[in-house]
């Protein structure tokens, strides 16, 4: 043990020795592991040359990529543009009459037309693949697809597209009663049963309590949206509940009389159409149920 005593000493010792010594202890370490020799004022100038074109090649590179970004954003913009136009050629309110009317009697007799819809998908397939998403842009797709759907005795792919599209939005905006509304009109209107596309019968898909149950949420939220009471009069009167088809048109006429009165409606009701057409499911539910 007493011929290690002299080596601790010198171990502890050590850290107290000259910094020049430690200095040249690891630059020959270095020196041993790195033999070369300094860069050459040649070197120095074809590397700061190498290094500009470099950085030259990225600004390209970056300039080449924004342009392809804008490319990609006019080609979707005139892709959306195609597809709205292809919709407004299409006749929209062609298609939301389904919802206005009852569509039993076009059922039965087939008497599909095909619009400019189903010509409008793939642009607007192209519009969300390729530009940016926004509310507005999936909406009228979705649009779209329900109506290709529907001219087609309610189809079932564009149907289900249809309605993933509107249940994406309705997870984005919880509070655009839009996206539940339209929903709840095509649960009901391809529930109806009748004569399908090219011949065949559509047996409905079985969703009228969904429609309905849509509808109340929306009614829960804003009582006086007028749209989805219409729909839900009419729901009603097309599953043969005449008296609270009725009641739920006279609660329209008085909440429009109302919304007049307090100035959210500023145009004469004589001249409104929708307080028109209430005055006439009204008259029509009572002539043909005299109880009523």
């Amino acid at each position: 043990m007493q011929n290690w005593l002299p080596f601790l000493w010198l171990l502890l010792l050590f850290p107290l020795a000259s910094c020049d010594v430690w200095q040249n202890l690891t630059k020959s370490r270095w020196d041993k592991k790195n033999v070369s020799k300094a860069p050459s004022e040649k070197d120095l100038v074809q590397w700061s040359e190498k290094l500009a074109l470099e950085e030259a090649e990225i600004e390209e590179m970056d300039l080449k990529i924004r342009k392809m970004v804008q490319k990609s954003n006019q080609a979707s913009a005139l892709a959306w543009k195609i597809a709205r136009g292809y919709m407004r050629s299409g006749s929209f309110e062609v298609g939301s009459k389904y919802y206005n009317e009852a569509i039993g009697e076009e059922m039965k007799q087939q008497n599909y037309e095909i619009h400019n819809f189903e010509s409008a998908l793939p642009y607007f397939e192209k519009a969300m693949a390729i530009g940016k998403l926004d509310k507005q842009l999936i909406y009228e797709s979705a649009l779209a697809f329900a109506n290709a759907s529907k001219d087609m005795g309610w189809e079932p792919e564009r149907r289900k597209r249809a309605i993933s599209l509107f249940k994406q939005l309705a997870r984005l905006d919880g509070k655009d009663t839009r996206f539940p509304f339209q929903l709840a009109l095509i649960y009901f209107d391809s529930s109806l049963k009748g004569e399908g596309w090219s011949g065949k019968v559509n047996a409905g898909y079985d969703e009228v309590n969904d429609a309905f149950q849509l509808l109340d949420q929306i009614l829960k939220m804003e009582p006086y949206n007028i749209p989805a009471r219409f729909a839900r009069a009419n729901f009603l009167y097309q599953i043969g509940k005449v008296d609270l088809a009725s009641s739920e048109y006279v609660r329209i006429k008085g909440m429009m009389e109302e919304m007049h009165t307090n100035g959210a409606i500023k145009e004469n009701l004589n001249e409104n159409t929708s307080y028109q057409n209430v005055l006439k499911n009204i008259e029509k539910i009572r002539s043909q149920s005299p109880n009523l």
